[in-house]
């Protein structure tokens, strides 16, 4: 249900029926294909939106609290925090380019996925793009080299049909909006029925997850399914009959011995997946993720309240020299909120939190005060597999990266009313 304003002026209003027709189908293409392509696809959208709302007259969108939070974070960022950076050009550009972020997400929630036919365009080539990159990925574990003769990133780690060894946590961004299709695609379904749906997606994805040799997007994606089958067990409890939650209790057994199948079939990805976490979590402050997040706390403290400045924390990493004494080299912190402490400040870090929380509420409240547990529990799913904070891996500050987690922020945002 979109937002629109009480009274439409139909003479103003700009014919865009095609780009709500094309853009739909073209979205999950452009977002998994490359960081170029996905970036045309958020300025394009942010554009027409734009182009729309001034036409039309219809701001309520920017209303809404965690836009507004956005803007502020935004505001702060190019009024107070620019001013007192290392890079005062770079920090205003970046400052600048940061709020297509949110526009994208609002555009996707009130306009362009806001329609229940265009959100089932959009989950129907998600879902085939999702599926060719996991075969292609399979093919790639299978024989050492993907259908395009790609080979192996390293002997456990897969590159699928791009260029570095990111199917999985890129997949993973994903994932969990494609988890709707069942629901959307065909809200009659029987319950036991969608129940089995929800669960082969989700055995598929550990098992996918499991052979990318990705060790944050397994354990991420085991977290989400955790809050997935917590929405569903509850779901079924408030809705169903007890028939049912004994197959989610069978289906539950059954995930558990495929993961301890494949665990035990394939020792040096298991090694590799799930043992070295384990490893990773014992020595935590001798490894390199250890050894970067030290990195970024140093590079914190010496600006605790203000930063450094956004998109600064290379170039102060390296002029401190904090990794070159470990031998490494400053790219980025590895983690979301290290990154904006760093750079932003303990001011800039709260104003993102509050942002986000207010997209939690905006996109749970609804749900979960009408008991829609399953819903809820997708809608947190896709969030939190994005900005969780312990999360540590490529920068959300990245526009590839960025633009695969404001989707989700735009796909539960435009989920808020769904009663399916």
């Amino acid at each position: 249900m979109s937002i629109a304003p009480p009274l439409l002026n139909q003479a103003r209003a700009p014919n865009m029926a095609w780009a709500e027709r094309i853009l739909p189908w073209l979205l999950p293409v452009l977002l998994l294909s490359s960081r170029t392509l996905a970036d045309i696809g958020v300025v394009a959208v942010c554009l027409l939106f734009s182009y729309r709302a001034f036409r039309l007259r219809d701001w309520q969108w920017a209303t809404q609290t965690w836009f507004k939070l956005a803007l502020l974070f935004a505001a702060y960022v190019l009024l107070i925090n620019a001013p007192l950076s290392i890079d005062p050009r770079s920090s205003v550009l970046y400052g600048l380019t940061f709020l297509r972020w949110p526009l994208f997400a609002a555009a996707l929630a009130y306009w362009l996925l806001a329609d229940h036919t265009r959100q089932g365009h959009f989950l129907r080539v998600l879902l085939a793009v999702s599926a060719l990159i996991v075969a292609d990925s399979a093919v790639q574990y299978l024989l050492g080299h993907d259908v395009l003769g790609r080979p192996m990133f390293t002997e456990n780690r897969l590159t699928g049909p791009y260029n570095s060894p990111i199917p999985g946590i890129t997949l993973l961004r994903v994932w969990f909006i494609a988890m709707f299709a069942p629901l959307l695609l065909v809200p009659d379904m029987a319950v036991s029925r969608r129940q089995t749906w929800l669960m082969m997606m989700l055995a598929t994805g550990i098992v996918f997850m499991f052979i990318t040799g990705e060790r944050m997007a397994f354990m991420l994606f085991l977290t989400g399914s955790l809050v997935t089958l917590l929405g569903l067990w509850l779901d079924n409890r408030a809705h169903s009959g007890c028939q049912t939650i004994r197959h989610t209790h069978l289906w539950l057994a059954a995930i558990g011995i495929l993961l301890l199948l494949i665990i035990l079939l394939a020792p040096a990805t298991a090694e590799r997946s799930v043992y070295s976490i384990f490893d990773k979590l014992g020595h935590f402050a001798d490894s390199d993720y250890g050894k970067v997040f030290r990195a970024a706390i140093a590079v914190w403290q010496q600006a605790p309240l203000f930063g450094h400045g956004f998109h600064a924390y290379r170039q102060v990493c390296e002029q401190m020299g904090v990794l070159e004494a470990m031998g490494m080299t400053c790219t980025h912190a590895h983690n979301l909120y290290l990154q904006l402490g760093a750079e932003t400040g303990a001011t800039g870090v709260l104003l993102f939190v509050c942002m986000l929380l207010a997209i939690y509420w905006a996109a749970l409240a609804a749900h979960i005060r009408q008991q829609r547990w399953l819903i809820a529990a997708l809608a947190c799913a896709v969030l939190s597999v994005c900005f969780w904070p312990l999360i540590g891996g490529i920068s959300l500050l990245n526009n590839w990266v960025a633009a695969l987690a404001w989707l989700g922020v735009g796909w539960v945002l435009a989920m808020r009313d769904t009663r399916c």
